[in-house]
């Protein structure tokens, strides 16, 4: 006997698809389909498009967050970078010393250049700068790279992540008049590729081993900017619109709602003024705060979530009245401070790298330079209250104990030149002696009348 298993199939397959029906239509009822498709809590997940974005917040010309993302980024970069880079190097008399100084000055290296240079780092999370000599002017010109008009891309050397070996990108602005026509650059097609010697590159944010892929700190709170700004829109939308009360009269019948408006408009009644009603009842209905509420607490906790996400205190946001009573402009400072701690060190290596391939490229024209036995390094300067407690309450109580020596100690006072502060105290001494031995001849001749 033969059985027909067909139809049973059929009726499983029918049932099947009646049910799948039926929980797609329970999704939409839910929501959780849209949900899906739109409802994420980052908005900006590709690398390209978040630092597209990014920059034109920081530009002006997006919708929404513009006011937040410049206000981080300017306030970041200020407290990254401190009062500037200077060189440090134990021979100062050196020509490799000498050198880096004009260089500094050549490329305003001592003004804004470090500041722009940081802002752009905070915008990109990354910062390339290319090296080209000037055989004129016999020094080394360095140019920034945007990653966001380029889009070039790091190569590494085969299984070293940590080794640079090349840059490419396609290049606009490279043509006849820019400057340099090396070897690597072609002009025609406008293809620029850059050896490890005629570029520096760091890094700020993303994985160790991730090279070119790397999201900027900021771009981690993009969607919580624009939040804050459309609940903000949407405040003033609601203050508009219902901040000022609605007079109100509520009157027995038509007849006595019709006289009553007849004779305000014969009286030009306003608020203010006197209103006696017959028979009618006078009030001032406005809307319920409740929606401005939660709009305002909504504020709030996207300020709070970017301000911990970035580093930069509420009150820098615009919220003064957020900061608790317990906090000092001291914690607030060294909030800002230790994150940026990460960056600070990144660009301490930057300007030693460049200031190191700067003298490999000069020996083209000028030789004699040695960065190898003579290396410069780089310092960021940073002055604090909170750096300053630091030397009276640590290091010049070590000092007076004679656990560190007068050069460890002067080390840690920043934007000083140790050396400086010796010879002003072997001149300030040598003055003492003189007068000493002044003071004991006076004496000496006195004695002898």
């Amino acid at each position: 006997m033969k059985l027909n298993i067909f139809p049973r199939r059929m009726q499983v397959k029918e049932l099947r698809s009646q049910v799948k029906d039926l929980q797609h239509s329970v999704d939409i009822l839910l929501g959780e389909v849209e949900t899906r498709k739109s409802y994420v809590g980052n908005a900006y997940q590709d690398y390209r498009t978040a630092i597209n974005e990014l920059c034109k917040k920081y530009e002006g010309t997006a919708d929404w967050g513009v006011l937040q993302v410049g206000n981080i980024v300017d306030i970041r970069s200020a407290f990254i970078i401190g009062q500037g880079m200077k060189p440090v190097s134990e021979k100062k008399d050196s020509r490799e010393f000498e050198f880096i100084q004009e260089f500094i000055r050549y490329n305003d290296l001592d003004e804004e250049l470090p500041q722009e240079l940081a802002k752009e780092a905070e915008l990109e999370g990354r910062v390339l700068v290319r090296l080209i000599p000037n055989k004129e002017k016999k020094q080394i010109d360095v140019r920034f790279v945007s990653y966001n008009t380029t889009g070039y891309k790091v190569i590494c050397a085969e299984g070293d992540y940590k080794k640079y070996e090349k840059v490419k990108y396609r290049d606009s602005s490279s043509s006849d008049d820019s400057g340099y026509s090396g070897e690597n650059v072609t002009m025609g097609d406008k293809d620029v590729v850059l050896d490890a010697s005629e570029f520096v590159y760091k890094k700020f944010s993303g994985r160790i081993t991730k090279v070119n892929d790397v999201m900027p700190k900021v771009a981690k709170v993009l969607t919580q900017c624009e939040n804050l700004d459309k609940a903000m829109y949407d405040w003033r939308r609601i203050n508009g619109l219902f901040a000022s009360p609605t007079p109100t009269i509520k009157c027995e019948d038509v007849a006595s709602a019709q006289a009553i408006s007849d004779k305000i408009k014969t009286i030009n009644w306003k608020i203010g003024k006197l209103l006696i009603l017959a028979k009618a009842e006078y009030t001032l209905v406005g809307a319920d705060v409740a929606g401005a509420t939660a709009l305002e607490k909504e504020i709030i906790a996207n300020a709070k979530i970017i301000s911990g996400a970035t580093g930069v205190p509420v009150h820098f946001l615009g919220y003064p009245e957020l900061m608790s009573n317990r906090a000092t402009s001291t914690d607030l400072f060294e909030f800002i401070n230790a994150s940026c701690n990460k960056e600070r060190n990144v660009w301490t290596g930057f300007y030693e790298e460049l200031f190191y391939k700067a003298l490999v490229m000069a020996q083209k024209f000028q030789t004699g330079y040695n960065p190898d036995k003579n290396p410069v390094k780089a310092k960021i300067v940073e002055v604090t209250e909170a750096k300053m407690q630091e030397l009276v309450n640590v290091w010049l109580p070590l000092y007076t104990a004679n656990v560190v020596d007068l050069d460890y100690m002067l080390g840690k006072i920043p934007d000083i030149d140790p050396d400086r502060v010796k010879r002003s105290q072997e001149e300030s001494a040598m003055r003492m002696l003189e007068k000493i031995k002044q003071q004991e001849a006076t004496l000496e001749g006195e004695d002898s009348i």
